[in-house]
């Protein structure tokens, strides 16, 4: 039987340290992607396109040669370019550009349908001119209005990106839904099955690893995690959790593997303990969270 691999999509040094409590020194990321790409790791996102992240996304473009490293990105053209600038440097690089789909997220945006759609297809069609790989995330996919996100979808798609992410952003979606979501997207957006379907689930109801499963049972191929689960208030979609489902659930999962070398976590997460440290404003829950997930604490 023909193995086909889920790729495994890091995000511990942006979304991970996002509000979470935890901080990591520069030197010591450069450590942990390199201990990433040991582990086998396909895909790292190692910044947002701010401009006070320049200096980290320059320092890991340069730190690891197998991964598609990528750098989050707003449809803004600046933020777009932070990223393109700065991970040119990197042996593979790459462009994660997200844009509001639900009714309220483009309502925080103070953006119309037609204008998320407009303003998507322009930035992805600009990142893919400069780079090969171009994930576009559809922000609260899961509340977005179905024929629009079919429509935003296709254009993208046809714009260039070479994988769509549908990120279940307040975390609200039920496995069912979830799964179901992901497989109808890829038959009805246009080009939908000729990209890679990836997820980015949140664990605010303890179902991120479900609805990820979900989704790979329905065409997936690619899961944003974290190691540990770490982010704000620990809830991302927990990396090694995913690995030892495809590993242990085979049975489930015909012909998948993620590609990871299992004997590399340890050393990883022992790692990880030794160089995340809680901020200054991090709150005791947050603390005893970092021992918890980080430490290893039982």
């Amino acid at each position: 039987m023909t193995t086909e691999t889920v790729r495994i999509y890091d995000t511990s040094l942006r979304d991970g340290l996002r509000n979470s409590g935890i901080t990591i020194e520069l030197d010591d990321k450069v450590r942990f992607i390199q201990q990433l790409e040991r582990l086998g790791v396909s895909d790292i996102e190692v910044g947002f396109g701010g401009p006070s992240q320049i200096e980290t996304m320059t320092r890991l473009a340069e730190a690891v040669t197998e991964p598609v490293l990528y750098g989050l990105a707003r449809v803004n053209r600046l933020d777009l370019d932070r990223v393109l600038d700065t991970l040119i440097r990197a042996r593979h690089p790459g462009a994660n550009i997200f844009s509001p789909t639900s009714k309220e997220f483009l309502s925080y945006a103070d953006k119309t349908p037609a204008q998320a759609l407009a303003a998507s297809v322009k930035a992805v069609s600009h990142a893919k001119s400069r780079v090969e790989h171009v994930v576009f995330s559809a922000q609260d996919a899961p509340r977005a209005e179905r024929a629009f996100l079919n429509e935003l979808l296709g254009a993208v798609i046809e714009a260039g990106a070479t994988a769509i992410s549908v990120a279940d952003t307040t975390s609200l979606a039920l496995p069912g839904e979830f799964g179901k979501l992901c497989g109808e997207l890829r038959d009805a957006a246009p080009g939908g099955r000729g990209v890679i379907f990836s997820v980015h689930c949140h664990n605010g109801l303890g179902l991120a690893v479900a609805n990820c499963a979900a989704a790979i049972e329905h065409g997936a191929r690619q899961v944003e995690c974290t190691l540990n689960g770490i982010g704000e208030g620990g809830s991302n979609t927990n990396m090694q959790a995913i690995a030892q489902l495809l590993q242990r659930r085979a049975d489930a999962f015909p012909g998948l593997s993620c590609a990871l070398d299992m004997d590399a976590f340890e050393p990883t997460e022992q790692l990880l303990a030794e160089i995340a440290r809680p901020t200054d404003d991090a709150s005791s829950d947050v603390v005893a969270l970092l021992r918890r997930r980080v430490g290893g604490e039982d």
